[in-house]
């Protein structure tokens, strides 16, 4: 299992081994000594990343941001700009491979960003300048060094690795609830040129769109807002009168009691915590106005039971507003019970973000006494600007959302479930659990926030940096968007694995209870071995 971090002072001894081995042995750019190591001459101003196997040292390189750089007194002029050099890069010869190149190339990547520089200056070897290209660098003056250990001056700026040829490999598969992998199709139409929102073409894509999205939540009227889901729950808000019940079922569920409160709204608050299911009878006996809770509780990946509401709804008149964010598109469901349901573009529906939709059951009826933005009878079929290649791309992504693929969600899940349980990690599964969002929450003593870095490192981007998961040491992975049931297993057999020799290392160490605390951001600050 390959690891990739900034270097402790603890892996000093391993550097300066593998640092001889590269550029002694291999590359003859220094004398031998008896003790076989080399101590770089910035040593104690660089920041080194590695790259570990099994605990042990396989790769290196060495970052520094003070002027000047190597390069610089070689003669060689540097770009304008602020930039941080990248020296001594160094494999073992049984880790040359792309996976470890592209781990620590994410690691400059990610040295580069936090300091906020322009890129990345390095001396790369005549005989690797083919893979360098690939990568986005390019030469900025002449080679330097001896015919034994001859190097070229080369840039890689972000902007120009993010159009190289490689960053489509480089760049992490997104596993993520929002912004999800998108088809090349749907790519292909984000990047037309805007049409006029009031021509006529706009007006056809739309009601595609919309005839589309009401055939999948089985609900007749279907309203398009330019924004995020917060503005399809703010519209509902501003729909909602009388005294109502919003159910509490985690974070998102919170989120819109807060909704109900900015709108002035009256309620009770019903707590669906821990797995609860809805008690109908309560409903029965309190007859609110009206009811509002989410599908999928997207901060633990559970579902709401919506037979219960269903079943209610047939007894009694009471508007039922859902908030379906992160269930539409996962799995086939009929809405025609609610009232109001939103949901958006950039999840399970497989476009970019930026489209929030309100489905009603019954046409809007104007509201003069509301902020325009959110009276949705005027949204029939565009009320103010809108965004014509999200919509064109929305309505190709539609057409690729067929049945096989809604289901695709669940066995995604499956597999993913599976290779958890064959490599041993306690997992719990619920028949409440979302096919679209699966939660792991670590033991004290592990850290969702390291396990969610190597994910990336290993060229898969989770979720575990949100403050609600942080707060509760949770990492998730998402089923949504263009993923496959490949990329599922290989993050899976990643968790396993790292649980696995998490968990041995410390009971090795005698530590086998006890809470060790989740690691904060200043473990992985910038550090200098000495």
């Amino acid at each position: 299992m390959l690891e990739f971090r900034r270097a402790t002072p603890g892996d000093a001894e391993a550097i300066h081994r593998l640092n001889y081995e590269t550029f002694v042995e291999e590359i003859p750019q220094h004398h031998p000594n008896e003790e076989r190591r080399l101590v770089d001459r910035f040593h104690d101003t660089n920041t080194y990343w590695v790259g570990l196997a099994d605990g042990q040292l396989v790769a290196m390189c060495a970052i520094r941001d003070e002027r000047p750089f190597s390069l610089e007194q070689k003669g060689v002029t540097l770009p304008p700009g602020e930039w941080i050099e990248v020296r001594l890069l160094a494999v073992t010869p049984a880790y040359r491979n792309t996976r470890t190149f592209a781990g620590l190339m994410r690691g400059m990547l990610l040295e580069a960003t936090e300091r906020g520089v322009e890129g990345i200056v390095i001396s790369g070897t005549v005989r690797e300048q083919k893979l360098y290209r690939r990568f986005g660098f390019t030469a900025f003056a002449e080679p330097v060094g001896t015919v034994e250990a001859l190097y070229v001056p080369m840039k890689l700026t972000r902007s120009g690795f993010m159009q190289s040829e490689t960053a489509r490999t480089l760049r992490p598969r997104q596993l993520l609830a929002g912004p999800v992998e998108l088809s090349s199709r749907v790519r292909s139409a984000l990047a037309m040129q805007p049409l006029s929102h009031r021509s006529v073409e706009a007006s056809r894509l739309l009601h595609s769109v919309q005839l589309k999205l009401s055939a999948l939540i089985k609900l007749p009227h279907i309203y398009t807002l330019l924004g995020s889901g917060t503005i399809a729950n703010d519209a509902v808000a501003a729909q909602l009168t009388g005294q109502g019940m919003i159910l509490d079922t985690g974070e998102f569920g919170r989120r819109l009691i807060d909704h109900a409160n900015r709108a002035g709204l009256e309620f009770e608050v019903l707590s669906l915590s821990g797995g609860q299911r809805i008690d109908v009878q309560q409903l029965e006996r309190q007859r609110p106005d009206w009811i509002w809770t989410v599908h999928c509780e997207t901060s633990t990946g559970r579902m709401v039971d919506l037979e219960a509401l269903r079943h209610y709804a047939r007894k009694c008149e009471t508007v039922i507003a859902i908030d379906a964010i992160s269930a539409v598109g996962t799995l086939e469901t009929d809405y025609a019970f609610a009232d109001m349901v939103t949901f958006v573009s950039g999840k399970a529906l497989r476009n970019a973000p930026g489209l929030a939709f309100v489905a009603m059951r019954h046409r809007a009826v104007p509201n003069p006494s509301i902020s325009r933005y959110l009276d949705l009878a005027g949204y029939d079929p565009i009320a103010f600007t809108q965004s014509v290649p999200l919509i064109q791309a929305m309505d190709i992504a539609l057409d690729e959302l067929t049945d096989a693929e809604i289901g695709t969600h669940q066995s995604k899940l499956d597999v993913f479930v599976d290779e958890l349980l064959r490599r041993g990690a306690p997992v719990k599964i619920g028949d409440d659990q979302a096919p679209g969002i699966f939660s792991l929450t670590l033991p004290e003593h592990l850290s969702s926030l390291e396990l969610g870095r190597q994910l990336m490192f290993q060229g898969y981007q989770v979720q575990y940096e949100s403050a609600y998961l942080r707060r509760a040491n949770c990492l998730q992975v998402s089923t949504m968007g263009w993923t496959t049931e490949r990329d599922l297993q290989q993050v899976a057999a990643y968790i396993g694995t790292w649980l696995q020799k998490k968990t041995a290392t410390r009971e090795s160490d005698g530590v086998k209870h006890g809470n060790l605390g989740v690691p904060n951001d200043e473990s992985y600050d910038r550090g200098v071995l000495s």
